[in-house]
């Protein structure tokens, strides 16, 4: 796997697929997740474009610094593209990957052509609490500081989101799983709240692009034909 020593910050790892002519895709996993995430939909995405995943900080195969934020890994985004010459990205977050896709769109506009948040969290406190580990898991690829921290995030409200949201004209598709843990009506609620957006909820769990790729890329790919080569 391809690494890039950021400036000012950690060495990231990236998976890449596709066509090196295309417009870059660049991925975003989970809180415990990585970039081998994406496997299942990479392919068919790179029929069509370049596709980037990133492994975060504190995750995989990146480096893990243990000083964790949910900016910090948006900025992060930002240096990453700087450090490969991309301009301007798609970007497809999952979860608080697409957390971490929102705060970059909402910072750093013009780098975003457009924008998929597949299970995106409303922007309200998360309700039970989620637990934060006590330690490392010894079979988990990840830095339990890291999942405290994204944690920490998701059980305290933002009611700034909505006035972000307001402001965001990035084209943006937001996909909710109606058997996921997250308040889909919430969800549809903030991509209301986008000036270009739409919803599209997916009768699976909260994971739809491993669950069944078919279906995510049914609906993501017609959103980014616009792009496609």
């Amino acid at each position: 796997m391809p690494t890039v020593e950021l400036a000012d910050g950690p060495t990231l790892r990236y998976r890449e697929w596709g066509r090196p002519d295309g417009a870059v895709l660049l991925m975003l996993h989970g809180t415990t997740s990585d970039s081998t995430t994406w496997s299942n939909v990479a392919p068919g995405l790179g029929e069509h474009f370049r596709v980037i995943a990133l492994d975060l900080r504190g995750r995989a195969d990146s480096e893990w610094p243990d000083v964790y934020s949910l900016p910090l890994m948006a900025d992060d985004v930002v240096k990453f593209m700087d450090a490969l010459g991309i301009l301007g990205a798609v970007v497809v977050g999952h979860s608080s990957g697409a957390v971490v896709a929102f705060l970059v769109a909402s910072g750093h506009p013009e780098r975003l052509r457009m924008l998929v948040l597949e299970e995106l969290p409303p922007p309200d406190a998360a309700k039970p609490q989620l637990e934060l580990p006590l330690g490392p898991d010894p079979a988990g690829r990840y830095d339990w500081k890291a999942v405290i921290a994204i944690r920490r995030w998701l059980n305290a409200a933002h009611p700034d989101w909505w006035d972000l949201a307001n402001r965001l004209n990035v084209p943006t598709l937001v996909v909710g799983a109606t058997r996921g843990p997250f308040d889909q009506g919430r969800v549809r609620d903030l991509a209301n709240a986008m000036p270009d957006a739409r919803y599209v909820g997916l009768e699976l769990g909260h994971t739809p692009h491993t669950e069944r790729p078919s279906a995510f890329l049914q609906v993501v790919l017609p959103f980014l034909a616009p792009l496609a080569k």
